[in-house]
């Protein structure tokens, strides 16, 4: 590789977005830097269910990555694997449907991980290194100042690094936004999340999703008989992350003890120490994600809510969908600007050195993620209001929606044109 031949790019937020980022970056010839706040791997976090388009992402960002996640993770849905079923509940434990990942292999070319976010960005730190990514750990975006020519980027310490490009990965609060957009903050809908880590119920070894009223619990199996869970409840904001998690983690014990044990268990076998707290937000993604030499991606760009699984998903799309428009081999995607502006047209861009290549790549980047990113955060945030239902009635219309969808049918292929995203094309490097 010869990143010199192709310019520097700064990535602010060393997330799973910028992580994949600065490896795509790295497999293409750039130099890459990433900044991240903590000093190394962020060992929180509860766990994630990478669907197969996120696993396609991975193969797409660099040679092995893929291979390397689906072993440290759990695979579901694999050619061989054994078979998946997890169950939708009400709160007593009463079976209202399932949903397996048998066959997405053979479908639609990956299957299904679950991995702690902790493995997951430990490996991508892992692999940046391995790629020559510059991690610059313990530092924090505070500002920008794009030069037309370059940009520069001001850490919270006061160091300035220079580039040719800035990537604001730097998640759902991002000070690169701020300043790029000037949008003000992102919606709380509603609801906080309380993680965990426990033994599986020996009725579910694959995980359920149980629902009651104002509170959902999501469990997804890890292997060898653990699994990670999500206890979603409506809540004030800022209620339980200003608390110890203890008192969370109590309060969802208190409000699922009338359930089944099979369920109730779960919360309360947790241990405190493992568990994390936040509030639940996101923002309608944006119009415009670039302006010269600074764009946004993940949850920079399009932070949603956690329902349909995809946050981890459409971050990893991005690093790839980038990686792929700034190497202007690309054969596969529009060069319509999705209503932000004048359409660029074909062509390399062979460094990024050349700002109007540059600015024609990060239309094409961004008419391919807005339409599918914008459809994805809006069917999140209505399942998040369905699954948060208190009152009696609506509690008994979701469950009559529950049945009529996943039960006797394939439920996994309501999201087909989820699933079935493809990297874009790039002609041979």
């Amino acid at each position: 590789m010869h990143p010199t031949r192709r310019g520097r790019v700064l990535v602010a937020g060393g997330g799973v977005t910028g992580l994949a980022l600065g490896i795509a970056l790295r497999h293409r010839g750039f130099a890459a830097v990433v900044l991240e706040r903590s000093a190394g791997p962020d060992p929180a976090g509860g766990g994630l269910v990478l669907a197969p388009n996120a696993v396609k992402a991975l193969a797409a960002i660099a040679p092995g990555l893929a291979g390397r996640v689906r072993a440290a993770g759990h695979p579901a849905g694999g050619r061989g694997a054994p078979p998946h079923r997890s169950a939708f509940l009400d709160e007593r434990g009463r079976l209202l449907g399932s949903v397996s990942f048998d066959g997405y292999e053979d479908r639609y070319g990956m299957p299904a991980v679950t991995i702690l976010r902790a493995g997951l960005h430990a490996l991508l730190w892992e692999a940046a290194a391995d790629a020559g990514v510059e991690l610059a750990g313990g530092r924090a975006a505070a500002r920008y100042l794009d030069h037309g020519s370059h940009v520069e980027l001001v850490t919270d310490a006061g160091e300035v690094l220079r580039g040719d490009l800035l990537v604001g990965a730097d998640g759902v609060n991002s000070a690169v936004r701020a300043q790029l957009l000037g949008d003000g903050e992102p919606r709380y809908r509603g609801f906080t999340a309380v993680r965990g880590i426990g033994p599986a119920p020996a009725a579910h070894p694959d995980g359920f999703i149980a629902y009651g009223r104002g509170l959902v619990l999501f469990a997804a199996a890890l292997g060898g008989g653990d699994l990670y869970w999500v206890a979603s409840m409506t809540a004030p904001r800022g209620v339980w992350p200003r608390r110890p998690v203890a008192e969370a983690l109590a309060h969802v014990i208190d409000r699922t003890s009338s359930w089944h044990p099979d369920l109730r268990k779960v919360p309360a076998s947790a241990d405190p120490a493992g568990c994390v707290v936040h509030d639940v937000f996101d923002r309608p993604p944006p119009r415009t994600w670039s302006r010269g030499r600074v764009v946004l991606a993940g949850d920079a760009a399009h932070p949603m809510v956690y329902t349909l699984g995809q946050g981890a998903g459409m971050a990893l799309e991005d690093a790839a969908v980038l990686a792929a428009a700034l190497t202007g081999t690309c054969t596969a995607m529009p060069d319509a600007t999705d209503g932000a502006g004048v359409g660029g047209t074909d062509g390399a861009t062979p460094d990024l050195t050349d700002g109007a290549g540059v600015e024609r790549a990060l239309r094409r980047y961004a008419a391919e993620r807005g339409p599918r990113v914008r459809r994805i955060v809006r069917q999140s945030r209505l399942l998040g209001r369905v699954g948060h239902v208190r009152s009696p009635l609506l509690v008994a219309i979701r469950r009559a929606i529950l049945i009529a969808t996943t039960r006797g049918g394939d439920a996994g292929q309501q999201s087909a044109d989820v699933f079935g995203w493809a990297p874009p094309e790039e002609a041979p490097r």
